[in-house]
């Protein structure tokens, strides 16, 4: 067993894009653990709530009105390297996420590997 350093990245997507900014983060890494590749994961039917505001360019709502959408969680790992983590952010979610601001988290964990590679 072996504990490498990662970078735990989420976002959020209404159901009509999440295979979109799936396919734009695998074009960017392969996300691969161990010997599997496009590892990831997804829950779905979440409600995301926002009020468009200021300069905002909302694809969903209006401005200065409360907005509920049905979305989906991804998430996935990474090596911890902050230029593959700002390409998959820049090139792979906000290149294909339909909202003018994404919500991106990014955390740094640990994940366990069963078998060294």
């Amino acid at each position: 067993m072996k504990l490498v350093d990662i970078y735990r990245v989420k976002t959020y997507v209404i159901p009509e894009y999440v295979e979109n900014v799936i396919q734009s983060v695998l074009s960017v890494d392969d996300l691969q653990v161990g010997q599997y590749k496009n590892v990831m994961w997804q829950t779905k039917d979440g409600m995301e709530q926002f009020v468009p505001s200021g300069t905002a360019v909302p694809t969903e709502g209006k401005k200065g009105e409360k907005e509920r959408v049905t979305s989906f969680r991804i998430e996935f790992s990474i090596p911890r390297d902050e230029d593959l983590l700002t390409k998959v952010i820049e090139q792979g979610i906000y290149a294909a996420h339909p909202w003018d601001e994404p919500v991106v988290q990014v955390t740094e964990e640990r994940e366990a590997r069963k078998h060294e590679s």
